[in-house]
């Protein structure tokens, strides 16, 4: 987004998008009116004299200050391309109320925000957040950085595959922790779990009927305290590592995995079971509470009681080349036991 003397005069990718400012009619003059670009305007006036058809997108800025100009943003859509919006205030109810009264409209809403942590917060606006935001910045590496962080909370798509039961039993006491996040899980949601890098298994979250308790939807009673638990971009995180506000996958029956926050890891003695499974030439294996409203998901995506897994079995399961260093992957020689 530049000021109408800043246009560029090379056309630049099909992906970067122009955006000028016009503050006022006399500036429209010094745009060439066959370039596609983004007309921002400051003011109805300068609006009215933006054209319509053409190769340009009329857009209108509006700095939300009060409920009155908050209602000029609501009245815009539906009749402009764009509407960019700043806020005064740190809030985003306002934000809330337009993007909520633009879902039945045209007009694509793009919110000025002033840092990353700023654009993240946007970013979960409704869920979703406007359908851009504006960031000024001095250099590029804060773009990048931006984007880095945002790629962070994206959906991922994991290649789950089966396991085969090669031994489970009782292994006696040890450290358990259940991760409680700040979500709620689905049903056919958990954690990955195991205790080498070389993989693990869905261990489910506590979303399932429970005779004697009430439901814990946000947790997973994960596992032994070493193991690994996979955490957004291909890492991993031992659960011990893990504290509130840091992220673990939420990963569905399907592969589809979503970050969660974390909100405490709740750590305890408790009686340990082991589940050892082979993929191809590869033997991992997850400990969790030897109890059976400890549930894990079958290869079929059935929940299924620990204590009735039994040898011969196929589970749900992530296969992961070894090696990792915290929790980053790494190609070196390496055996787990």
């Amino acid at each position: 987004m530049v000021p109408p003397d800043a246009v560029p005069d090379t056309a630049l990718p099909d992906r970067v998008e122009v955006a000028v400012l016009v503050t006022e009619p006399a500036q429209l003059d010094k745009l060439d009116p066959s370039r596609a670009l983004t007309v921002i305007a400051a003011d109805h006036a300068t609006l009215a004299a933006v054209p319509h058809g053409g190769r340009w997108r009329r857009g209108r800025w509006i700095d939300v200050t009060d409920a009155e100009t908050m209602q000029e943003a609501v009245a815009a859509l539906g009749h402009v391309d764009v509407l960019l919006v700043s806020f005064a205030d740190e809030t985003n109810i306002p934000l809330e109320l337009i993007v909520a009264e633009a879902q039945s409209q045209r007009t694509t809403v793009v919110k000025r925000v002033h840092n990353s942590v700023d654009a993240l917060v946007t970013r979960g606006v409704l869920q979703h957040g406007p359908d851009a935001m504006l960031l000024r910045v001095s250099t590029p590496g804060e773009v990048v950085r931006l984007a880095r962080e945002l790629l962070e909370r994206r959906t991922e798509q994991l290649d789950l595959v089966e396991a085969e039961v090669t031994a489970v039993r009782s292994i006696g006491m040890g450290m358990r922790g259940c991760v409680d996040t700040t979500d709620l899980f689905e049903p056919d949601e958990g954690i990955l779990v195991g205790s080498t890098s070389s993989g693990g298994l869905l261990v489910c979250a506590e979303v399932h009927y429970l005779p004697y308790m009430n439901l814990r939807p946000f947790r997973v009673n994960a596992g032994a305290v070493h193991s690994y638990v996979w955490t957004p971009a291909g890492r991993t995180a031992y659960i011990t590592d893990l504290s509130a506000g840091e992220q673990v996958l939420a990963v569905n029956t399907a592969g589809r995995a979503r970050p969660v926050l974390v909100g405490r890891i709740k750590t305890e003695m408790r009686p340990l079971r082991l589940i050892e499974c082979r993929i191809g030439d590869s033997t991992i294996n997850t400990i969790v509470q030897d109890d059976w409203h400890v549930r894990l998901f079958d290869a079929a995506g059935a929940v299924t009681n620990c204590t009735a897994i039994a040898v011969g079995d196929r589970m749900l399961a992530i296969s992961a080349v070894p090696g990792r260093h915290v929790g980053i992957p790494v190609s070196e020689s390496i055996k787990e036991n």
